[in-house]
């Protein structure tokens, strides 16, 4: 999801600015809608994992339904200060969307999914604690 961010200048200035509205969320999602069904022809029979913090229903359940049957929500739980430990971390590590200021917004517009979904639950765990824990609900 970042690389769409990444290579979309008007993407990256709305959430910057903090115009960031359902307009623009549903903009994203058929991008990465896209994105998605490009990746999948390019890798047949391979499953793909994609990592986005769909912050609102409606976009959960329009990416669900584009790929009927295909798709298995994992919400990883999280609290604020892990979460925005976190995101500090990556952005010293790589180029990242989320700064402090898009880590608010975001946090703030999260909606509570209504669609199925697994959860895993991070109370500070490593990346490979993760990753497996990961695994182990795709399984």
């Amino acid at each position: 999801a970042d690389t769409i961010y990444l290579n979309d200048d008007k993407l990256r200035y709305l959430l910057a600015n903090g115009k960031y509205d359902q307009s623009v969320r549903d903009r994203f999602v058929k991008k990465l809608i896209m994105t998605v069904q490009h990746m999948l022809s390019e890798n047949e029979c391979k499953d793909l994992v994609i990592a986005e913090a769909f912050t609102k229903e409606k976009n959960r359940a329009e990416f669900m339904k584009y790929f009927d049957g295909q798709v298995s929500y994992i919400m990883v739980h999280a609290s604020r200060d892990l979460a925005y430990k976190r995101m500090r971390a990556r952005m010293k590590k790589e180029e990242h969307v989320v700064d402090e200021g898009v880590f608010d917004f975001v946090w703030d517009e999260f909606e509570t999914p209504k669609i199925p979904y697994k959860t895993l639950r991070n109370t500070n765990k490593t990346d490979g604690e993760i990753c497996e824990d990961f695994n182990n609900l795709l399984e």
